[in-house]
């Protein structure tokens, strides 16, 4: 990492503007996996750089928050059971999402930040990118999901065979391949997808809960 680089709050904040934060709030698990995406070096585990720290985000988030950073985001962590904030709307929920003065600072330094990531993702990830929402579209668990609706409630073994990992998958496994398939889906503007991947993810986490495993 060079001396010029930017500080974590600041790539931070460039990630919500990534996923849409102007109009929608994300989780911290989620925007981790952005970080860890579009800057790896500064939000991976030492041990395993090949996945994200959510710590690190979630310190980084906190940074922005504070006024003397100028408040550029607004929010909370479900781990953050010490802070509570109020809205306009009331008090403020899970998850976080940039303030207008996040939005301005966006403006006025998008490009600095935007020549320190690879935007353009090559072919060959485009297409893997729309090849993995292919095959979860042919799941069998899309169609009980479509079928079911608020009966849904797949088992880990589906949910393992759709997700590609095993049943024992260490929690931020299930995590990181749950936000990445929501990002395409996001990304790609389907809705439908998005709603499936999301019944998948808390079906899983009810599973985990149930036997101890989540934490």
């Amino acid at each position: 990492m060079t001396s010029d680089r930017p500080p974590n709050r600041e790539l931070v904040l460039y990630a919500l503007y990534k996923m849409g934060s102007t109009a929608k709030r994300f989780h911290t698990e989620s925007i981790a996996i952005r970080c860890h995406e579009l800057f790896p070096t500064s939000f991976s585990w030492s041990t395993r750089p090949e996945l994200p720290d959510k710590d690190i985000v979630r310190v980084a988030l906190t940074d922005a928050r504070k006024e003397r950073y100028g408040s550029l985001v607004e929010g909370r962590s479900g781990q953050s059971k010490g802070h509570y904030q109020e809205t306009r709307r009331g008090p403020m929920s899970d998850g976080w999402n940039l303030t207008h003065a996040g939005i301005e600072w966006i403006q006025h330094n998008k490009q600095r930040l935007e020549s320190l990531t690879k935007i353009s993702a090559p072919r060959d990830h485009r297409q893997k990118s729309r090849k993995s929402l292919t095959r979860v579209r042919d799941h069998i668990l899309y169609s009980n999901f479509q079928d079911q609706g608020k009966a849904f409630a797949p088992g880990i073994g589906q949910l393992a065979d759709l997700m590609r990992c095993r049943v024992d998958a260490e929690p931020l496994i299930w995590i990181y391949r749950f936000a990445k398939l929501e990002r395409l889906a996001i990304e790609t503007e389907q809705d439908e997808l998005r709603r499936f991947i999301d019944a998948c993810r808390k079906a899983y986490e009810t599973v985990s809960e149930r036997t101890g495993e989540l934490t």
